[in-house]
């Protein structure tokens, strides 16, 4: 059985099988998680052995 494209929750998209959320919250989470991969990195880089 098929799901039409335009039913579910006001704040998600369907997108061929996969279900995509939108909102502000969510751009947070993805940058808080990209900033503390560029501080490790960071951090690796500066204490790195010689």
């Amino acid at each position: 059985m098929t799901v039409p494209l335009d039913e579910g929750e006001a704040r998600r998209r369907r997108v061929g099988p996969f279900w995509i959320e939108e909102g502000l919250g969510l751009v947070a989470v993805g940058a808080a998680v990209v900033a503390v991969f560029a501080v490790l990195f960071a951090l690796a880089v500066i204490f790195r052995p010689a």
